[in-house]
């Protein structure tokens, strides 16, 4: 059920400090340890969306249970992570007054209600632990949400929500994009009926990344954003660029803190074409893309109130090799870097952290699996 393996690594790392030799040597650390199991999780023989469900998987608030929704069944599944077992199931019906309804869910939350919210390409449903239907959202429809957005722009479906459920986090742009495009950030009070925005440079940038086929046919090819609610503070990085846009809601206002490392650079190279004329053209500059430094998302781990991301890139891209670089980058509560190395296995995903550990859900033998990586700073 359980292997395990320990990795030692000893470094040397240094931030930039000007000549304050005291201040250099204050932010080495001298050793980073780690270990790695695998635990397996009892389904009491009911049959988990483990595919599509890695990628929608939610924790709930007090990250003692983690939701699975089977989209087949419409079936949600509590999994107790004490005891890495499913313990309650609520089937949802598809149609009808309660109904879920029958578009794909592509994103879902949960409250400390116990509620949840489920975003289709339609809007949003709150649902219950029981099964009913609570409330129906479309910002298109809600005046309060349209009015307060800049013009020609919609407000995503996705997003996410603070502990209580009464506040939603998401981002505004020319189309909903899932998370490949946005100009700025909406926030809306679903309690008071208000809504406001803040622009973000750091989305717009995505915009310079794509690749686009030209022609009869258009094709796109973008990168992503990542966004999350953590506290107080909303948190938006994209896999593009080697940085993070901080919006505080206590004191409205934003800020941006950029990196670059001996490991990192500031952004992707972009040594692609951003315009093609054929199909050819198109896939071998998106493997170009893909082979160039990708940044991963933030993950916060309350035991040790640290952020973890993971970044990879291929090396000796161009000979077709295999050969990955990832790269561990932790960052304290204030989002100032102060550890990275490069000896450690690519954790990437939707993961997240119980006890300390970071948890990456993976399919064994169409079974849920987690493998849990312990960092010892």
């Amino acid at each position: 059920m359980m292997k395990k393996l320990a990795y030692i690594v000893t470094v040397s790392f240094l931030l930039s400090c000007g000549n304050d030799k005291k201040a250099i040597e204050s932010y080495r650390i001298p050793v980073f340890a780690f270990s790695i199991d695998t635990v397996k999780v009892d389904s009491k023989e009911k049959l988990l969306s483990v595919q599509a469900g890695l990628r929608s998987m939610t924790l709930a608030p007090d990250g003692q249970y983690l939701f699975f929704y089977n989209a087949v069944e419409k079936r949600l599944d509590r999994i107790d992570l004490n005891r890495y077992e499913l313990d309650r199931s609520v089937q949802f019906a598809s149609e009808g007054p309660n109904g879920i309804g029958s578009l794909s869910i592509y994103d879902f939350h949960v409250t400390d209600q116990k509620e949840f919210y489920f975003s289709a390409f339609d809007g949003i449903r709150k649902m219950d632990f029981i099964g009913n239907r609570l409330s129906f959202y479309n910002w298109d429809v809600e005046e309060f949400v349209s009015k307060t957005l800049p013009s020609n722009t919609i407000a995503s479906f996705s997003g996410d929500y603070d502990s209580k459920g009464n506040l939603f986090a998401g981002v505004y742009g020319k189309s909903r994009g899932g998370n490949s495009s946005g100009e700025g950030l909406v926030l809306i009070d679903l309690g008071e009926r208000k809504s406001r925005t803040v622009d973000i440079p750091l989305l717009k940038q995505l915009k310079e990344f794509e690749i686009e086929l030209v022609g009869d046919s258009p094709i796109e090819n973008g990168d992503e954003f990542f966004m999350e609610l953590v506290r107080d503070q909303v948190l938006i990085s994209t896999s593009t660029i080697n940085a993070v846009a901080i919006y505080d809601l206590k004191t409205d206002s934003l800020y941006q803190k950029s990196f670059v490392t001996d490991l990192l650079p500031a952004q992707k190279p972009g040594n692609f074409p951003r315009k093609v004329s054929s199909m050819d053209a198109f896939e071998q500059a998106v493997k170009t893309k893909y082979y160039e430094p990708t940044f991963g998302k933030f993950t916060y781990d309350p035991l040790s109130k640290r952020y973890f991301r993971f970044s990879r890139y291929q090396i000796d891209a161009f000979k077709g090799s295999n050969n990955w670089i990832s790269v561990l980058s932790v960052f304290d509560e204030m989002l100032n870097l102060i550890y990275e190395t490069d000896q450690v296995p690519n954790f990437n995903g939707n993961v997240f952290f119980k006890d300390g550990y970071l948890h990456q859900g993976i399919n064994q033998n169409d079974e849920l699996a987690f493998i849990r990586l312990k960092p010892n700073l």
